[in-house]
């Protein structure tokens, strides 16, 4: 029975995995969630996603809560994916070396679990709307898709240090460059009071100047939480899966 047990396969790690990485100082905790469908051997998409303010810490835990996790829980079928939720430490946001763990989160994934590296998308709600920006702007080439929900660029109406770092005067034309011709799909409510519409407004202004066919999706009668439908709509992660990385947007 011994000598059975030991011919049989180790059976691979699903569900959410708790995990750790470290990049300079930092030591951050993230979770990865791994389908059940997850064999060791099919290179599968790989997602990140960022929180909203209201989950940092190092629990390792808030961050799985709201938004996109909270999907996976109730429509696993719609995500065999495998998705990289890091949080943010406590009076941080997603810049600087915050941005740079988030990103060594994603990458140990895409090692550890053999991602598609033409299937890395990155997505974000509320802080970590401005996280998938950062990113983008920091590691272009990487993704082949980003998705952005209640986000922006300038500081939100309650976190002056809620902002995206690039180059330039104007920092919607700047990130508008540094995304053209990304597959985009940006999320806002029309009620927002946290993160004013008027940023995604803009922004997507400024990506359709640059040539971006970008999408936009605004919620007539949606505050701040704009992640509950966008999230919850099936149609997105049909189309986030359909994206692929060409050499022609490396």
């Amino acid at each position: 029975m011994f000598a059975l047990a030991a011919s049989l396969p180790a059976q691979k790690q699903t569900g959410f995995l708790d995990r750790t990485v470290r990049s300079g100082t930092l030591t951050m905790k993230y979770q990865v969630y791994v389908p059940p469908t997850y064999d060791g051997h099919a290179s599968l998409p790989v997602i990140l996603f960022m929180h909203g303010s209201g989950e940092r810490g190092s629990d390792g835990i808030k961050q799985t809560q709201v938004g996109m996790p909270s999907q996976i829980r109730w429509h696993r079928d719609w995500f065999n994916a495998i998705v990289v939720m890091p949080q943010c430490p406590d009076d941080s946001v997603f810049r600087g070396v915050v941005a740079q763990a988030a990103f060594a989160a994603l990458q140990k994934s895409v090692k550890e679990f053999h991602g598609d590296r033409e299937r890395l998308y990155a997505t974000g709600l509320s802080m970590g709307g401005y996280g998938v920006w950062q990113e983008i702007v920091d590691h272009p080439g990487v993704f082949a898709a980003a998705v952005a929900v209640s986000g922006g660029l300038t500081p939100s109406a309650d976190m002056d240090n809620l902002f995206v770092s690039v180059e330039g005067d104007d920092p919607f034309v700047a990130v508008a460059q540094r995304t053209k011709g990304l597959p985009i799909w940006i999320f806002h409510g029309a009620k927002d009071d946290v993160v004013p519409t008027v940023q995604s407004r803009r922004l997507v202004q400024a990506m359709r100047d640059a040539g971006t066919n970008v999408k936009y999706t605004e919620y007539p009668d949606v505050g701040h939480g704009a992640w509950d439908p966008a999230y919850a709509d099936e149609e997105l992660w049909k189309w986030l899966f359909a994206q692929r990385l060409t050499k022609a947007s490396r």
